[in-house]
């Protein structure tokens, strides 16, 4: 990461939450003037005492290192290389931030395992002592264009710290996900199946392929690239993350047209991030298609679609809007089909608004609706309790490897078929707790992380029965 160094004013700030048993310091590495030292003042929020941008910036950052720091343990501190920059904004896909560990180290004192990558914060940790010659172990960068009316339509950051951040992006959310990938939610193989010098990571060792029945760590390059679009089928195999996983994931989303014949069967499906989740009750009825297809538009044959489950394109517009237009219309539920091949659209987004549910379909199975609405094609939509939401029938929670390789969130993250949504998911769901990190902290436990010995309440918050 390049740091500025003209009239850069560096801070460093550590960690002060009472029960923490790792320190995570924050590094500002932002030049006077801007990022965390923005001198726009702003009205405390939330929670967050912070009366300019920047101050508030840094206090969410605070927040996000302390709730870490109270979960994991390490005699060393963690240095985390953090700043706000200009990043990309577009008018449906913005770049949020990005975080990662800055080096993965081997053979070190004490490790576990020889040959076997480790994120160097976890490399300290489990040596006892600083392995980096005092670098930061960590380096983050978010996006500060977000905050201007022009990016991804003024939706802007949320610096409180209570989840009340409504269509705005809950920054300690965000960051909290991206730390959890500094601290080792994450491999080291690239998209062309090449391990660092031909050595696995530890998160390697725990990647299952249930079709070839071989870790990561067990495979050839030319198997990894198979595996890294074999999607449903690569799990995270680790014990801790699998026993926890029993009782956090609920009830699976599922979509089943029952007639006519030719598309009568369960389909694969992706649940959006906004709107109510199935219920095992569930939604009967029979599918229509929306006009104009996209549904970006006002639905001009509402006739049609009220007290139906509507069918729209993907395409043009965001997702909440096709749903949002088909709600009005008086659609029960909608299904949107993709418009690339071999993939189902992850369905981001936020409208508190939504009271309908929304699900993903690819679009070939989108096609094939729709060529069978020549006659009436009759589906439920339900949460099946028979089933763990986003796991496999060992239990195991899935992770993210679409059909359709996607180059920096495939491999990386916890599939989107996850219910509840669960921070490591490629997407930011609006509807993630800000005092939970769910199955991340089993995860990083699995790969050799030592839990804090006075963990706060909030660890689990969320977890719900199944």
């Amino acid at each position: 990461m390049k740091r500025l160094l003209l009239s850069a004013l560096f801070l460093c700030v550590a960690t002060t939450s009472a029960f923490a048993n790792a320190h995570l310091i924050i590094h500002n590495t932002n030049a006077a003037g801007v990022g965390f030292n923005d001198p726009t003042p702003v009205a405390p929020v939330g929670g967050n005492a912070g009366t300019t941008i920047g101050q508030q910036r840094l206090n969410v950052f605070q927040r996000a290192a302390d709730i870490w720091g109270s979960l994991i343990d390490s005699k060393v501190d963690i240095l985390v290389d953090a700043s706000f920059a200009s990043l990309d904004c577009g008018a449906t896909s913005t770049v949020l931030g990005e975080a990662n560990a800055t080096k993965v180290v081997r053979n070190f004192t004490n490790a576990p395992q020889q040959n076997v990558w480790y994120p160097i914060a976890l490399a300290d940790a489990i040596a006892g002592k600083d392995l980096n010659n005092g670098g930061a172990h960590i380096q983050a960068q978010f996006n500060s264009q977000l905050d201007s009316p022009t990016c991804a339509g003024g939706t802007g950051w949320y610096y409180g710290f209570d989840t009340n951040h409504g269509t705005k992006n809950d920054l300690l959310v965000v960051l909290l996900h991206e730390l959890g990938h500094g601290l080792g939610f994450a491999g080291v193989t690239n998209g062309s199946g090449v391990m660092v010098n031909n050595f696995p990571s530890v998160f390697e060792q725990h990647m299952f392929d249930n079709t070839t029945g071989l870790h990561w760590s067990q495979m050839t390059n030319a198997q990894r690239v198979t595996s890294s679009t074999n999607d449903q089928k690569v799990v995270w195999d680790g014990a801790l993350t699998t026993t926890a996983a029993l009782k956090f994931l609920g009830d699976t989303p599922t979509f089943r047209i029952s007639a006519p014949a030719a598309v009568a069967r369960t389909y694969q499906i992706n649940t959006a991030g906004f709107g109510p989740h199935l219920t095992v009750a569930g939604i009967n009825g029979t599918i229509a298609a929306a006009l104009p297809a996209d549904g970006c538009n006002a639905i001009t044959n509402a006739s049609a679609i009220t007290g139906h489950i509507a069918l729209i394109d993907r395409g043009t517009c965001n997702f909440t809007v096709k749903a949002k237009n088909a709600q009005i219309a008086g659609a029960t539920a909608v299904i949107i089909a993709d418009n690339v091949a071999a993939s189902i659209p992850p369905l981001g987004g936020d409208d508190p608004t939504i009271t309908i549910p929304t699900i993903g379909v690819s679009q070939a199975d989108g096609a094939a609706i729709r060529a069978a609405l020549t006659s009436t094609v009759t589906a439920v939509l339900f949460a099946d309790p028979s089933i763990l939401a986003g796991a496999d029938a060992s239990g195991h929670p899935k992770l993210y490897v679409p059909s359709t390789f996607s180059d920096g969130s495939s491999m990386n993250h916890f599939d989107v078929s996850a219910s509840p949504n669960l921070l490591m998911e490629p997407n930011i769901n609006s509807d993630l707790p800000s005092d939970s990190v769910d199955l991340t902290i089993d995860e990083l436990l699995d790969i050799g992380w030592k839990a804090a010995t006075t963990p706060q309440t909030g660890r689990f918050a969320g977890r719900r029965g199944h």
